[in-house]
């Protein structure tokens, strides 16, 4: 098993050991309301032999009570070792027989008499405590252990003493060897059952895990929503894609080649991963899909892996959010010193085809169409037309806001680079203005 997992087991089983310690106490504590208030108040104070027993039962509670809250204590501290299971699970064992034999020498009845006395079914419980280690082998150990206690307790009389008083005959045609040979069957077949049960529990438990560390490794490579998808079974969806109308962010920094040129390596990657973390942020809060990072450029798209009604909207918050960003980031660069950051952000709505691309040695979610070289076209423009954020008229269209509202003014009609007709941009207005290059 690999280390990471095999540590998830081992935190999985000492949570377990604990709440098997806290139902200890629990089980102690109810047994003693439960036998203050069947026993306690009816018994008869004449009989020496019952008050033996009292005592017996009450310092045996008492006993469980300590052991339930020593084992608690334990389990939590890191002096605790995945081996202490196997011994606390024995002592509960042990503690029920000890009782037994202790009851069978009060009371002076024979051994196979046993199973009347109360102590014997907290084996039922003991068992059922094994059940939620998440251990088949623990448990299997434990059914075995009953069983054996279970015939030289119950199955043939073999603990000493307890022939002074026999009870009346009839009693032996419910107390004699046939039925409780029967008792003890059913006891170890309802461990079998819990044996079963662990089982299922330590492979739902390793499915959990392997599952939880797959998605996790998908998202160091994919977007978490596209990730989510392929963990899903969704990879041949992905594979085919699909046609559909998105909104598509492209972002960079202004300057940055000549910022290059200056820092050493490890500070030019403490500065890309600030930009980054701006980056992710601002499409964090908006619902973006970082689609790929290229250095100091970003290209997030909103409306993968579903369209919804509002992407534009919240292509255009995040472009905002995204401004914000980047002016916090210079507040704390400014007080160490640092120079200011400016970035252009351009965005574009419009029809793409998303989906995963390559081959089985290389697989990678994408955007493709003429949208996306749109959208890179009008970032590039922030460049010249001192605008930090420029946008098209589709997507204001498609995000429901006026061009003349206030908030954005027309830059002249001219083709993008590459294109030959004219596109309607705006630029947003007080937003700070990016430096040339």
């Amino acid at each position: 098993m690999e280390t990471g997992a095999r540590a998830l087991f081992d935190a999985a089983e000492v949570r377990a050991e604990r709440t098997v310690a806290g139902l200890r106490i629990a089980v102690a504590v109810l047994l003693f309301l439960a036998f203050a208030a069947a026993v306690l108040s009816n018994a008869p104070h004449d009989r020496t032999e019952l008050t033996r027993q009292i005592a017996v039962a009450l310092g045996s509670l008492a006993a469980y009570f300590t052991f339930g809250v020593m084992t608690l204590r334990l389990a939590g501290s890191a002096a605790y070792r995945p081996w202490m299971g196997w011994a606390f699970a024995t002592l509960d064992l042990v503690f029920v027989a000890v009782n037994v034999m202790i009851s069978v020498d009060n009371t002076g009845v024979p051994s196979n008499y046993a199973a009347a006395f109360p102590a014997v079914w907290l084996m039922p419980l003991v068992l059922a405590f094994g059940a939620l280690r998440y251990n088949p082998y623990l448990q299997a150990y434990l059914v075995v252990l009953t069983g054996l206690g279970v015939a030289a307790t119950i199955g043939f009389g073999a603990l000493p003493g307890g022939a002074d008083r026999p009870p009346p005959a009839a009693l032996s045609l419910f107390f004699g060897a046939p039925p409780n040979v029967m008792r003890g069957v059913m006891v170890v077949l309802a461990g079998a059952v819990l044996v079963l049960a662990a089982h299922r529990a330590r492979t739902l438990l390793r499915r959990a895990i392997a599952e939880t560390r797959r998605r996790a490794n998908l998202t160091r490579f994919l977007p978490p929503q596209i990730a989510d998808r392929l963990a899903d079974g969704s990879e041949a969806e992905l594979r085919r894609g699909r046609r559909q109308t998105a909104a598509v962010l492209f972002t960079d920094v202004r300057g940055f080649t000549e910022r290059a040129e200056v820092l050493d390596p490890e500070a030019l990657g403490a500065f890309v991963n600030g930009l980054r973390a701006c980056v992710a942020r601002a499409a964090g809060r908006t619902g973006g899909v970082i689609d790929k990072f290229v250095g100091d450029s970003a290209m997030v798209v909103f409306g993968v892996p579903a369209p919804g009604p509002d992407d534009a909207g919240r292509a255009l918050a995040c472009a905002r959010a995204l401004l914000a960003e980047v002016e916090a980031w210079n507040a704390l660069r400014a007080a160490a010193g640092e120079d200011a950051v400016r970035i252009g952000i351009g965005v574009h709505w419009g029809e793409v085809f998303c989906g995963a691309v390559g081959d089985d040695t290389r697989l990678e979610f994408t955007v493709l169409g003429d949208t996306v070289n749109v959208a890179a076209r009008v970032e590039q423009t922030t460049k010249t037309a001192g605008h930090a954020l420029i946008v098209t008229r589709e997507l204001l269209d498609a995000a429901g806001e006026d061009p003349a509202g206030g908030g954005w003014t027309a830059l002249p009609a001219a083709p993008l680079r590459g294109r030959h007709s004219a596109s309607r941009l705006y630029g947003a207005v007080g937003a700070p203005a990016p430096v040339p290059g």
